[in-house]
């Protein structure tokens, strides 16, 4: 199998303690700086790194600087922003401010958390070519006949935004995230978002 011939190198900004094949390489860095690596890759794939980065455009002509002529590069993410098929999702929903407030935390900081409906824009610009870009339905809540995508660790993603952008306590957080859990067992509430998936190829000329 050619997966079994191929190097693999993940970049994160902390450490991974994992067991990992020997073909498989972490290496701690920051995917903003100069990316210095000797060699060029014939695929470079990135997923869920919206709030984490402040200028996509660099990003994405630095992924195609770094791809070998011929080679691809992937993005998977996210639109934030909740919608509802039948406006359920009304306004004086928790919800409905939680994810405003979430936007407007994410942005604050630099950050864009919508940045799926760019990407095929972004890879454009860049200079790829071949791209193949479509979004899908991700439900948020009961609703959906997959009981699996269910919206999971509010707290998480939500602690640091909302305390150091929009100053709420941590006793602030908690309220609104449980006023959110109790909205989303409603299988009434009928809200989703969207994944982005977008791909492309360096041309054999560059």
């Amino acid at each position: 199998m050619a997966l079994a011939t191929a190097t693999f190198s993940e970049t994160d900004i902390a450490p991974k303690l994992i067991r990992v094949p020997p073909n498989v390489r972490f290496e701690v860095d920051d995917v903003e700086a100069d990316w210095t690596y000797l060699q060029k890759f014939d695929y470079i794939h990135s997923r869920f790194m919206g709030i984490s980065i402040k200028n996509w455009p660099r990003l994405v002509s630095q992924c195609f600087q770094h791809t070998k002529p011929g080679g691809w590069v992937e993005f998977i993410d996210l639109d934030l922003e909740w919608l509802s098929p039948d406006g359920s999702l009304s306004a004086d929903l928790s919800s409905v401010k939680f994810n405003a407030e979430f936007l407007k935390a994410s942005r604050s900081a630099g950050t864009e958390p919508s940045p799926g409906p760019h990407l095929e824009g972004w890879m454009k610009d860049a200079g790829f070519s071949d791209i193949h870009a479509e979004k899908f339905v991700m439900p948020v809540g009961t609703w959906p006949a997959d009981k699996h995508l269910i919206m999971e660790g509010l707290e998480a993603f939500t602690y640091a935004l909302f305390t150091r952008q929009l100053n709420y306590s941590q006793q602030e957080v908690d309220v609104i995230c449980a006023k959110i859990r109790s909205e989303l067992r409603s299988p009434k509430i009928h809200s989703y978002f969207h994944l982005h998936v977008a791909y492309g190829k360096k041309p054999e000329s560059k």
